[in-house]
């Protein structure tokens, strides 16, 4: 597709600069700069001092200096806008809208754009919305249906959103009632307003080529329209912005205090219900519905619990993670299903390990087809999602094939669905958030991206949960909604459409902790094994272990490896 861009000049933020080099990669030619043709005279330093806002002058002192992050350092790329047209242009102010004169919109028209990005002007409106086929892109972010107006970032801090959104949109005549063409929801860093910045600049930074790429291969797709009534914010008052400054304190302490003392213990429980009663139940988990695994050692736990029935036992495959080694292992516990199903714990084995490699294992997906038990851990240090086997005679796994080499895939789950193997996982970098879709004809492959990766951003619906399962005809996907913690419960997505280039998904329930448990401080695994339903819980306790490894990052972060190196010594844990 053919762009332009309206800017200031050659000079760009570098989340811009990483917007603009995305779109080259994929195929898409700017070919234009509107560049905003108004000069700003030369004052002198008293009258600069005049024009400032005094009653926001905290927050704008401190914007520049100590919340500016590095996705917004300046960066003149003159040397690579060589060759592209510039166009300069002037506005006419009307209140709050900038307006083009019918000279430049026929100026810009001449060059059959297909859509123009703004990364300079202010308000724009008029007829220059309709200058490029598929409009002006413009980004807000934050989440429009809450929060219009700015700072970017800010409010959510402030009035304790543990959610950002963000959004693309094409512009419409009517102010913050544009076309959304790409929306996404992040976790909100509640002790750091740079690390929030940062976080919603880079991440949004891809989205016009992705939108773009989906135009090319879908030309027929459709936009909703905004319609926010959300109040308008304005950059905050030096009171307030006091005010935020305690609140970014304080959360920055508890999450201090949080990440060195609060290690995750995690446990798999039973439910003798089949998962679809219980995903979809009404009301919430109840105590004398969960039967706890038997747990081992202080230092270990199990967690991302999946399984088969084979001769009247239920296998049961979890990680088994070991805080000591920093490692998880994928272990086997069989229990002997009792005739009238009521679940004792002398009838289950301890932890057995079937699947060990050099690199951390969880999250062992079970897949029965065609006779066979086949089980997809996550292994994302290893670069690679590899299909294991079970080998009957022996009860352990082998390797059957990698279906998708040079991908940190994160809890890789496959379903079969309309004839097609569907294959969803995040990636690290973004484990909570990204969606990634590949599809294949057989189980073993070769699998394809789906044309619209990743499928959608979403903090709160995304990564995946545990065992996707049909009922009454629909498709559901369980995913873990990580906006208040990692793992803090799993919401149910209705598939409304999943084929080669469409997907589509809605929360219809969610599955949150029992809370009359000792395991009440998250639930992040669904699983569905017949008639059978297996789930695990969180609970937070000390562990000296997660101590000294989580001190030990902080120091080297902070600067510290060589002292830490001298008297921790090499044998220090991490």
């Amino acid at each position: 597709m053919r762009f332009g861009v309206m800017c200031n000049g050659t000079v760009f933020q570098r989340w811009q600069v990483d917007a603009l080099n995305e779109l080259k990669e994929h195929g898409h030619s700017l070919v234009l700069l509107i560049r905003d043709a108004r000069k700003t005279s030369e004052t002198s330093r008293f009258r600069q001092l005049l024009k400032k806002k005094w009653n926001t002058f905290l927050y704008t002192f401190l914007e520049n200096r100590v919340f500016k992050p590095d996705a917004r350092r300046m960066s003149d790329i003159h040397r690579k806008l060589q060759g592209i047209d510039i166009l300069d242009c002037c506005v006419e102010q009307k209140g709050y809208s900038e307006y083009f004169t019918q000279a430049d919109i026929k100026a810009v028209g001449s060059y059959q754009l297909d859509f123009i990005l703004r990364f300079g002007f202010n308000i724009i409106r008029g007829d220059i919305l309709a200058a490029a086929r598929c409009g002006v892109w413009s980004f807000h972010h934050d989440d429009e249906i809450k929060y219009r107006g700015g700072p970017a970032g800010f409010w959510e801090i402030f009035n304790g959103d543990p959610v950002n959104g963000a959004i693309l949109q094409q512009l419409t005549h009517k102010l913050d009632g544009g076309f959304i063409l790409k929306k996404g929801y992040l976790k909100t860093i509640m002790h750091s307003y740079r690390g929030n910045l940062e976080q919603l600049l880079s991440v949004t930074s891809s989205w016009p080529a992705l939108v773009a790429d989906a135009m090319v291969s879908n030309p027929g797709v459709v936009f909703a329209a905004s319609h926010t009534t959300a109040p308008i914010y304005k950059v905050p008052g030096n009171w307030l912005m006091a005010r935020f400054l305690f609140k970014l304190f304080l959360n920055r302490v508890k999450f201090h205090s949080n990440d060195l003392l609060s290690a995750e213990d995690w446990n798999v429980g039973l439910i003798m219900k089949p998962i679809h009663e219980v995903a979809l139940g009404i009301g919430i988990l109840k105590k004398t519905e969960i039967a706890w695994i038997r747990r081992g050692s202080r230092n270990k736990y199990l967690a991302d619990p999946s399984g088969f029935i084979e001769n009247n036992k239920l296998h049961i495959l979890a990680e088994e993670y070991s805080y000591p080694k920093k490692k998880a292992i994928i272990s086997e516990i069989v229990w002997d299903i009792d005739p009238v199903r009521v679940f004792d714990p002398v009838r289950v084995s301890d932890p057995v390990r079937v699947i060990e490699a050099e690199d951390h294992l969880s999250y062992p997906f079970v897949i029965k087809h065609q006779g066979q038990v086949y089980c997809l851990p996550e292994s994302y240090q290893s670069g690679k999602i590899t299909l294991y086997r079970r080998d009957p005679a022996t009860g352990t796994f082998v390797k059957e094939k990698i279906l998708v080499d040079n991908m940190e895939a994160v809890d890789p789950t496959l379903y079969f669905y309309n004839s097609s193997w569907w294959l969803f996982f995040t990636i690290k970098k973004y484990s909570a958030t990204h969606l990634f879709i590949y599809h294949a004809a057989e189980i073993t492959g070769e699998y394809m991206p789906h044309c619209c990766n990743p499928m959608k951003i979403d903090v709160r619906s995304a990564r995946p949960a545990g065992t996707p399962f049909i009922h009454n005809g629909l498709l559901y996907r369980p995913a873990q909604d990580c906006s208040v913690t990692y793992g803090g419960r799993v919401v149910i997505n209705h598939v409304v459409k999943l084929d080669e280039h469409e997907f589509e998904e809605q929360p219809v329930k969610s599955v949150g902790p029992v809370a009359d448990t000792k395991y009440n401080r998250g639930l992040h695994t669904i699983s569905g094994i017949n008639e059978f339903t297996l789930i695990d819980g969180k609970r937070y306790r000390f562990n000296p272990f997660f101590f000294r490894n989580q001190l030990r990052k902080k120091l080297i972060k902070n600067g510290f490896g060589k002292c830490l190196k001298k008297y921790w010594g090499p044998s220090a844990p991490g």
